[in-house]
């Protein structure tokens, strides 16, 4: 507001019938248009920034139109900071560890994981034992449908510390959120495992 104030101050003319001095009327005056001035200004500078997908609050239900949010896994109850967080995944598309590599691998795995706010996660890739296999074939052999073990920390119930009506295990998210996201991200061929530790 001071740097209207002082633009405006400035367009005066000079004399003793414009007076600078702060108290005087006409300078309160001023101020006061500064005032509006300033307001003005920074609501253009708001609604311009609700265009921008990372700083949206007001325009975030048209950019979640747009991208075919929100999300199904998530539900309607997420917080600003999620949604953002999940538009700006959409419009980015998935961060994976190198240019070629595929939304499968562990590391993008592990990276989606932690972004979506997992930082302990392990990533195995294992195939279940089938019947039909035949005498001498290796077990385990990666031929069939793999699996995609993602281990995630979460807090046990304890006696005395946790109350009635607690989950067993406490996590984030209760899993079947991450394991929805994760069964969209990967591959068709991968199941996805979430296993609480």
């Amino acid at each position: 507001m001071n740097k209207f104030w002082q633009a405006l101050a400035a367009l005066l003319p000079t004399g003793f019938a414009w007076p600078r001095d702060p108290l005087a009327t006409l300078m309160r005056v001023l101020r006061g248009v500064a005032g509006s001035f300033n307001e003005q200004h920074e609501f253009i500078r708001l609604t311009a920034n609700q265009w921008q997908p990372h700083q949206a609050v007001t325009r975030l239900a048209e950019w979640e139109e747009c991208t075919g949010l929100p999300d199904a896994c998530f539900g309607l109850n997420q917080d600003d900071a999620t949604r953002r967080k999940l538009l700006l995944a959409r419009l980015r598309g998935p961060a994976l560890e190198y240019s070629d590599s595929s939304p499968a691998s562990p590391g993008a795995l592990i990276a989606i994981c932690a972004w979506l706010g997992y930082p302990l996660v392990t990533v195995v890739y294992n195939t279940p034992f089938r019947t039909g296999m035949r005498c001498g074939q290796r077990l385990g052999q990666l031929d069939g449908k793999l699996w995609i073990t993602v281990t995630i920390q979460s807090i046990p119930f304890r006696v005395g510390v946790s109350r009635a009506n607690d989950r067993l295990l406490q996590g984030t998210l209760n899993g079947s959120e991450l394991a929805c996201y994760l069964q969209r991200v990967v591959p068709a061929r991968y199941s996805v495992n979430v296993i609480f530790v």
